[in-house]
């Protein structure tokens, strides 16, 4: 029932959000350096995350939450790109530099709130660390995998599904259930930073609180793929005087170039996703 509750409300909300923002004329900018075939996607709304956020709210206000600093610490990474979203549009969007202090201050809270519940390496101050770097990379790695219809949402709700006990992860698989019928190919909306990074973060805070936190790299191969591409294209791209590793990245974005549709990366890139998970699972023995 809290899933389903929430699909419907996410389902209600966000579409009732992108007929809003199209009403007044307010979409995405894309990236003039991005795939020629996204560029039809300009002015397509975005900042999903807003309402699909208020579905989990409102659904968990009946249910409750076994997990409030999970859900804190989504909402912190929520603002966090709805700031970034907001500025984006009004005048720039933050630096990298100017991102990462926030999020590293978010995650830092939750890391010390949580750290007397997590023993995965027997030392509190790496303990603190492997919290703190899993957060940052998981919210960083789920916002570059956020760039084909439907692909964040459907990663996303794969990797919720071994949790799917907890009320908070129930309502969050609901939600982006909702939100998939709307960002199925083509998108009528984005989730925005507003929604990648907050969903980032809550995959692996219900991981790491559950004790699985080392098998999360495991599951999560998509967007751990995508976001070591983007570092191995910059850093590759700088020592050899502007070299590519990837015809561009992200990774999903190579593959565009390399000729699968949008259709085909976003299948084939759950289904690895869903292969990686039942074997992170296996060998974790579950919640």
């Amino acid at each position: 029932m809290t899933l389903a509750t929430a699909f419907v409300l996410a389902w209600f909300l966000v579409g009732t959000w992108a007929r809003a923002l199209r009403t007044r004329g307010l979409g995405k900018t894309i990236r003039a350096d991005g795939p020629a075939s996204h560029r039809k996607k300009a002015g397509t709304p975005s900042m999903a995350g807003v309402p699909m956020a208020a579905a989990v709210a409102l659904v968990l206000a009946f249910a409750g939450t076994q997990n409030p600093e999970v859900a804190l610490l989504a909402l912190g990474f929520l603002l966090i790109g709805l700031v970034d979203d907001l500025a984006g549009s009004l005048s720039r969007p933050l630096r990298a530099r100017e991102k990462l202090i926030l999020q590293f201050l978010v995650a830092g809270a939750f890391s010390y709130a949580v750290l007397d519940r997590v023993a995965y390496t027997g030392q509190p101050l790496f303990d603190f660390l492997f919290l703190l770097l899993t957060v940052v990379g998981a919210a960083n790695a789920m916002n570059f995998t956020d760039g084909v219809d439907g692909l964040a949402a459907s990663v996303g709700a794969v990797l919720l599904l071994p949790m799917a006990g907890f009320p908070l992860a129930a309502a969050s698989l609901g939600a982006l259930l909702g939100f998939l019928w709307h960002n199925a190919p083509p998108a009528r909306v984005f989730m925005g930073d507003t929604g990648s990074e907050a969903l980032g973060v809550l995959v692996a805070g219900l991981w790491l609180l559950s004790g699985a936190g080392l098998y999360l790299a495991l599951a999560a191969i998509v967007p751990l793929a995508e976001l070591l591409s983007v570092v191995v294209q910059v850093i590759y791209f700088r020592l050899t005087g502007g070299r590519r590793v990837f015809r561009m990245a992200p990774l999903h974005h190579h593959f565009e170039l390399v000729g699968w549709s949008e259709g085909r990366v976003v299948f084939r890139f759950a289904t690895l996703t869903a292969v990686a998970t039942a074997l992170a699972v296996s060998f974790w023995g579950g919640p």
